[in-house]
């Protein structure tokens, strides 16, 4: 048995939920004999193949009918209870980062938000990415609703992120902690025309704006 095999037996036991198979299309296998089976036949690797404080990426055996046998992979949380995004305004402007982002090579416009982290609740959580995003101290936060929940990307993560609306009454730039440029304040008006020329196409502000609007 492999390494990346005994860390996903582990996940297994401490997530049994994210291998629930009851009500499964795609069926994960998680018998060792077939799985040692398929990869020795495809000489690929099933289990964990990466993980970090943030993210694990399972590459899992999955068939729909028995039959046919594939892989898939998807990535989980580190820490099991997902993400935080906040919809910032100040009064009734939006508060947005212009913020380099990896994978894409360049930088994006978006509300704050950050991966969950042990021991702290939801809002804690939210609190504590406003600190380093937006050098907000408690007095600076006027209130904190909850909005509801969104999957950013269901064909490679379950993660639901919790997203908050936040009303601040002082903020400045914490430039450069993770890759953030500058914080610019748009209208209603404003924001919405940037989306209209796909300036803004980050889908956790996306879909934070839709659940205000959903609101309203």
């Amino acid at each position: 048995m492999t390494k990346n095999f005994e860390r996903y037996i582990e996940l297994m036991k401490e997530r049994p939920e994210e291998f629930d198979n009851s009500d499964a299309e795609y069926i994960i296998i998680t018998d060792p004999d077939r799985i040692a089976k398929f990869e020795s036949e495809t000489g690929k690797t099933i289990g964990v193949v990466y993980e970090s404080p943030w993210h694990i990426m399972l590459v899992d055996l999955v068939t729909p009918d028995n039959k046919k046998f594939f892989t898939y992979e998807r990535i989980l949380p580190a820490v099991k209870k997902g993400a935080a995004a906040a919809l910032t305004m100040c009064g009734e402007d939006f508060i947005m980062l212009k913020q380099y982002r990896h994978a894409l090579r360049g930088f994006q416009y978006c509300f704050p938000r950050g991966f969950a982290e042990k021991g702290l609740s939801p809002e804690e959580n939210l609190r504590k990415e406003l600190s380093e995003e937006l050098s907000t101290r408690p007095e600076d936060i006027e209130n904190i609703k909850f909005l509801g929940t969104v999957i950013a990307d269901s064909g490679l993560s379950g993660v639901n992120v919790n997203v908050y609306l936040c009303k601040i009454n002082a903020y400045k730039t914490n430039e450069h902690h993770e890759g953030i440029r500058k914080v610019e304040v748009f209208s209603r008006s404003e924001l919405y025309k940037l989306i209209r020329e796909c300036k803004i196409t980050d889908g956790f502000t996306l879909s934070a704006l839709q659940l205000l609007n959903s609101l309203e």
